[in-house]
């Protein structure tokens, strides 16, 4: 009876344990069977393996053809399988999935030896993925240790290897895959460790490389040698073991010396320019195109320019900006004296105070309505309604042609001019030009000598001075010659975009005047020995130091100026200096050009500087001009000193009422 009854109870234990088994399978059926339903859901598409969410770096190269670097998020560049070493095909399959050719995408075999480990190690290991899981859990997925994760990722690694031939996925994945050191895909990862294509890589240098994607910060011979070496002699085992090699072949790989290119630098040249032309890029392609979508970038840019420019700040804050000036095609541009300290472009980010270098405009203007280079104005002591400008070294001349006052930066003379030629129409041609920042709350005369009311910036101010190089006509600045996409397609290709504003012979006087700035006035340290023409300027408590020169086939501006806009000690003339080394660097080697003359202008008629006629015997300075032809003086000026002392002498700037109306000004054609 007692045995009855322990039978009994016996009979209904393992009934109530067999339902509560039944349930907790069925259960657990269920949960596998919702996930499975809820993953592959939220599964995304599978299309072509070329174009699953591989990130591919743009390459910028210079205007040689030459590359000067990339521009990425990852650092990848893709390649055919047939461009990458058998040893390094051989070498993943044989460390990452052995039995990679005979499985479905999911290794049954493997999975139950990574849940074997999970269970004696109470982890969660990413063992048992195959090389089309990684693949898979790479494109779509994130990095989370879930259940539902590694669901998604054999679901998808079936869908891929339903689609797809087993190269297509290995070539993908190689392509795919990351190898430390920001190297993402074999090519880079050839490049960063070997400087060699992937189809270059010796045996050891392909199990070097197979052996990093399971722990890229650890086994990098950049990080640890010695861990790197012996992680290459296991996938060398492992190689040998799947049948690849033999083992002499193995023994003689691990014998050889791991000889790396050495880590790249961060690339500091050219900082600047990258980050220019990158933004014009995302303005017109958006940043994923820019960043991820493998892009050709063909510019302008000239190392021999880029780096002359770097070295001629020194210490000094500052930018350098070269063009050329008969296209605007940018040769070289420097945003500051170091790029790791700040990433502020100055050539375009800083506006400030021409100075100086303002005034070509007011003489310009001049010319326009027609002066010539040997008018005649006082330099005197003068107070216009309570305006009282100094010339900079606080002395008066007297009575200097309009050439002599632009190659002695007078102060008082560009005023006088200003106020006679009105300063509506500086503005209006310095708009023109390509000055944007102007107001019309810059109606006034200071702005004679630069004291706008925002400042001006490097870009826009040499953007102007191209007008005064080319004849008249003004080049917008182009960085960017052609844009070509992964497949070959020309996305764009530059067209030099110009504008003639000044008449020809109205731009050669004014750099026949500028020249005199280089030859025997404020910019002489500028004198470089071959025709050259420029402009210092110099800012209130030497805030700011500018050069803006230029030869027949480069021009190139400098300002130098601290940030918080104290006092850099320096001057316009001593910016000349640095624009002499700057270009002496740039043209050695090249042939000596010389500005091209209008057919109907006369050139290197002697003057006397204080007269404004033709240099006579008793003349003290003479200095030669240029005139278009049939307003050069044809008489020689025989006064006495005390003649030209009783009498106003001719062409005179006589003050004139400012205008009172508000000046409605052309914007820049782009």
């Amino acid at each position: 009876m007692y045995k009855d009854g322990i039978s009994s109870i016996k009979k209904k234990l393992w009934r109530y344990k067999g339902l509560l088994l039944g349930g907790v399978i069925t259960g657990i059926l269920a949960f596998v069977t919702i996930s499975i339903g809820y993953a592959f859901w939220e599964l995304p598409e599978v299309n072509k393996l070329e174009s699953l969410g591989m990130n591919i770096a743009t390459q910028v190269y210079d205007a040689n053809g030459v590359l000067i670097s990339k521009l990425f998020e990852e650092n990848r560049i893709v390649v055919p399988i047939t461009k990458m070493s058998p040893y390094l095909q051989q070498a993943i399959i044989s460390n990452e999935d052995v039995r990679f050719y005979s499985h479905m995408g999911v290794d049954p075999i493997g999975i139950l030896r990574a849940i074997w480990i999970d269970i004696r190690t109470g982890g969660f290991a990413e063992g048992g993925s195959t090389i089309t899981q990684q693949l898979a859990r790479g494109l779509f997925l994130t990095q989370e240790q879930t259940v539902l994760r590694k669901i998604k990722e054999a679901l998808l690694a079936l869908m891929i290897e339903r689609q797809f031939s087993k190269q297509e996925i290995l070539q993908a994945y190689l392509n795919q895959v990351y190898f430390g050191e920001g190297a993402y895909g074999v090519e880079a990862a050839a490049q960063s460790y070997f400087s060699k294509h992937a189809d270059q890589l010796s045996l050891a240098e392909s199990a070097l490389l197979a052996g990093l994607p399971r722990g890229p910060n650890i086994f990098s011979p950049y990080v640890d040698i010695e861990a790197a070496r012996n992680r290459r002699s296991e996938v060398l085992e492992g190689m040998a073991k799947a049948g690849y090699i033999t083992q002499e072949e193995a023994k003689e790989a691990e014998n050889q010396p791991i000889v790396l290119a050495g880590r790249k630098k961060r690339m500091v040249q050219a900082s600047y320019f990258l980050d220019y032309i990158a933004s014009e890029l995302v303005e017109r392609y958006g940043a994923s195109q820019v960043y991820k979508g493998g892009l050709k970038v063909y510019t302008s840019l000239d190392i021999k320019c880029q780096q002359a420019a770097e070295a001629v700040l020194g210490q000094y804050q500052g930018a350098v900006l070269v063009i050329d000036p008969r296209t605007g095609a940018i040769k070289a541009l420097v945003g500051g004296r170091n790029y790791e300290e700040s990433q502020l472009n100055r050539v375009i980010g800083e506006v400030r105070q021409p100075g100086s270098v303002f005034k070509p405009f007011v003489f310009a203007t001049a010319l326009n309505q027609g002066l010539m280079e040997n008018a005649i104005v006082i330099d005197e002591r003068i107070n216009i309604s309570g305006y009282a400008p100094q010339n900079y070294d606080r002395t008066y001349r007297g009575p200097i042609t309009l050439k002599k006052a632009l190659r002695w930066s007078v102060n008082v003379a560009a005023v006088k001019l200003g106020q006679q030629v009105g300063m509506a129409n500086v503005l209006d041609l310095a708009v023109r030009m390509g000055i944007t920042t102007i107001t019309p709350g810059d109606n006034n005369l200071a702005v004679a000598l630069g004291g706008l009311s925002h400042g001006a910036s490097l870009l826009e101010l040499c953007t102007a001075y191209t007008g005064f190089a080319n004849a008249g006509v003004v080049s917008k600045p182009r960085a960017i010659l052609k844009v070509v996409n992964g497949n070959g397609q020309v996305l764009e290709e530059a067209r030099f975009e110009q504008q003639a504003v000044l008449r020809p012979e109205i731009a050669y006087l004014i750099t026949d005047m500028l020249t005199g700035v280089i030859e025997n006035g404020t910019g002489t340290p500028a004198n470089i020995g071959r025709p050259a023409a420029g402009k210092t300027g110099t800012t209130d408590n030497y805030e700011t130091a500018w050069f803006i020169g230029y030869t027949p086939t480069l021009l190139a501006g400098i300002y130098i100026g601290n940030d918080d806009r104290t006092t850099v000690g320096i001057s316009g003339t001593q910016v000349a200096g640095m624009w002499a080394i700057l270009m002496t660097k740039i043209l050695s080697g090249s042939p000596t050009v010389n500005f091209m003359v209008p057919s109907h202008v006369v050139t290197h008629v002697p003057i006397c500087a204080d007269t404004g006629k033709l240099a006579g015997f008793d003349c003290k300075e003479i200095e030669y001009s240029a005139f278009v032809a049939g307003t050069q003086p044809i008489q020689a000026d025989k006064r006495t000193q005390q003649d030209r002392n009783a009498e106003l002498p001719p062409g005179q700037i006589q003050p004139s009422p400012q205008p009172t109306q508000k000046p409605q000004w052309k914007l820049p054609w782009w």
